[in-house]
């Protein structure tokens, strides 16, 4: 019993020491979100930069698409799954709105030059 009593807590200790993959949410002085980031993990496709308007919002499940910039601008898609229930609450009205301007860093893995993001960025 001496021995086991350690292993259980070690066991205990490490399971609550392990972090969950969420993403983080940056706010401005005035309580408007601003930045999010770790949206997605690692990837090996490629990484691209882009900048424009939100346009043609779409939300399909825990799924957010929309365009940057004018027709035939990139698509974006927002992985919602890892927000915050607070962040989750305001990335709609503070982030993700028709005509504000974003900064999307994501993965570009699909043909069809659809973007999966990691972070946004409220230009």
């Amino acid at each position: 019993m001496k021995k086991v009593f350690p292993l259980i807590i070690l066991l205990t200790v490490s399971a609550f020491g392990q972090t969950s993959d969420i993403a983080a949410g940056a706010y401005a002085e005035n309580g408007k979100l601003i930045s999010l980031t770790n949206l997605l993990g690692l990837s090996d496709c490629p990484s691209r930069n882009v900048i424009g308007k939100v346009k043609k919002i779409k939300v399909a499940g825990n799924v957010a698409t929309f365009r940057l910039g004018a027709r035939g601008g990139p698509n974006i898609e927002v992985n919602l799954e890892r927000l915050s229930p607070e962040d989750r609450r305001v990335v709609f009205r503070d982030m993700i709105r028709d005509r504000y301007n974003l900064r999307v860093a994501g993965y570009s893995c699909n043909a069809d030059g659809i973007i999966s993001a990691f972070s946004l960025y409220r230009e």
